[in-house]
């Protein structure tokens, strides 16, 4: 039997600095020792952000991928609303065969989207956008780290695609109220 295609998350942050805040959400996965090996350091159920160690690894493809967007904190646009949307890698070094798998991967998620785009419409919001690169990557669920630690003993707030829509925009606002 062909194992399932493991599931990337999508973790998403808030970040502030010199009046501009950035959201993004970086592609992550559970650790599943049955599907990747070589982390000897986490546990089953373990969040992590994949590595990039050769260009046919399980989650290699998924290496400092990710979304974000801007939102002018220092009132310049008035509306705090997402502007900017972006989504690519953002490794520290880039070699040959991480180079050639990024553009193949880019390619082929710039087709997934563009299919979205023609059947969907050009998305409305930075949250349409977030949800169609996570839907063209096979994203369904999406964590937000939570200082406190959770019910299930974690720090993850998991989130389905219309609780991201909330956190997205809760997280427009210039000056957001903490999150739940």
């Amino acid at each position: 039997m062909k194992p399932s295609r493991p599931r990337p998350d999508l973790l998403l942050a808030r970040a502030e600095a010199h009046g501009i805040a950035e959201l993004a959400g970086q592609v992550c996965y559970r650790y599943d020792p049955k599907i990747a090996s070589g982390t000897g350091h986490a546990s089953p159920g373990d969040v992590l952000s994949p590595m990039f160690e050769r260009p046919d690894g399980v989650y290699d493809r998924y290496a400092d991928l990710d979304v974000r967007a801007s939102i002018d904190t220092g009132g310049i646009t008035g509306d705090g609303r997402c502007w900017g949307w972006r989504h690519g890698y953002r490794p520290r070094t880039v070699e040959l065969p991480r180079a050639q798998s990024m553009t193949a991967f880019l390619r082929h998620l710039g087709r997934q989207l563009e299919a979205l785009d023609t059947q969907l419409g050009q998305p409305t919001s930075f949250a349409d956008y977030v949800a169609r690169f996570a839907t063209a990557l096979g994203i369904s669920r999406y964590a937000v780290y939570s200082p406190k630690l959770r019910p299930d003993g974690t720090h993850w707030i998991w989130l389905d695609t219309d609780g991201m829509r909330d956190w997205v925009h809760h997280h427009e606002r210039p000056e957001p109220t903490p999150w739940p």
